[in-house]
């Protein structure tokens, strides 16, 4: 249930779910309060324009994906921990496991193992439950993808129970414990590090992140920021491809909003009854 939350409820706050809450609002109080209709729509088309805007969608993404950069140098671990979302099942008519658009943590983690950055891939990713609509785990598909890469099968270790970040290091963890492993090169994309360093975050694993599938670029950024004529045109008006971007930005920005409140709550529970023992 909590996995079916996380996933569900972060879209009623996002711009484009929020935006369409507000329009259903708007026409059911148009004909008793036809001024508060008008400001939810105008609302409404401010969050899709702002939401869409190339502008703010890359000033995000830039704020999120660059706290953290790959790795530079020769870099040793016990293990590399990929995490799963950047492939598709061989489902009907696709004739075979693709990559998506987060395609470059299977490749990524194929080339650190290659160069010898770690003995052993642990792939991490499962079906979330309330979801049919694969026939394969994230892990599944990416070992078919990693042993096709030339990875052996042998140096591949999978953990398919996961239906999130949260439990991704859960599951993860008994793992790594089990093995006794302690340093861990983590590989995800640029974007979600931020939250799966917090997930993954223990007193007894040093954690190396391994970003990748960065959709802001030293390029990218310095065509946008030209501020000329041309450039201000191509990039003024909302599209549907900085929406999907500033969605997933704010998503992650929720994810470590709510992890850090629960933290902190944890943490004033912890010392509650020692509170009350003073207060007696």
């Amino acid at each position: 249930m909590i996995a079916y939350l996380s996933k569900v409820l972060p879209q009623f706050v996002l711009p484009l779910g929020l935006s369409a809450i507000l329009l259903f609002f708007a026409l059911f109080v148009i004909k008793k309060k036809p001024k508060t209709a008008i400001w939810l729509v105008l609302i409404s088309l401010l969050l899709v324009s702002a939401g869409g805007n190339a502008y703010l969608s890359a000033v995000l993404t830039r704020s999120l994906e660059w706290r953290y950069m790959p790795p530079t140098g020769e870099v040793k671990a016990d293990a590399i921990v990929l995490l799963g979302g950047g492939t598709e099942a061989p489902d009907a008519p696709r004739q075979m496991v693709e990559i998506n658009s987060a395609g470059d943590r299977v490749l990524y983690a194929a080339q650190l193992y290659k160069a010898g950055a770690a003995p052993l891939i642990i792939l991490s990713g499962g079906n979330a439950s309330f979801s049919q609509a694969r026939g394969t785990t994230p892990a599944e598909e990416m070992k078919t993808m990693l042993v096709g890469l030339g990875v052996p099968q042998e140096a591949l270790l999978l953990q398919d129970q996961s239906q999130n970040t949260a439990e991704d290091a859960f599951f993860t963890s008994e793992i790594l414990t089990e093995k006794q492993i302690h340093t861990v090169i983590l590989v995800t994309s640029a974007a979600h590090m931020e939250r799966a360093l917090m997930m993954f975050a223990s007193p007894k694993l040093s954690l190396i992140p391994a970003p990748v599938d960065y959709n802001v670029t030293q390029r990218s950024w310095d065509n946008l920021m030209r501020w000329d004529w041309k450039t201000i045109l191509t990039h003024i008006m909302p599209s549907g491809s900085a929406m999907s971007q500033t969605n997933l930005v704010l998503h992650e920005y929720l994810g470590i909003f709510f992890y850090r409140v629960k933290f902190l709550w944890d943490s004033v529970n912890l010392q509650l009854p020692s509170l009350k023992g003073l207060l007696r």
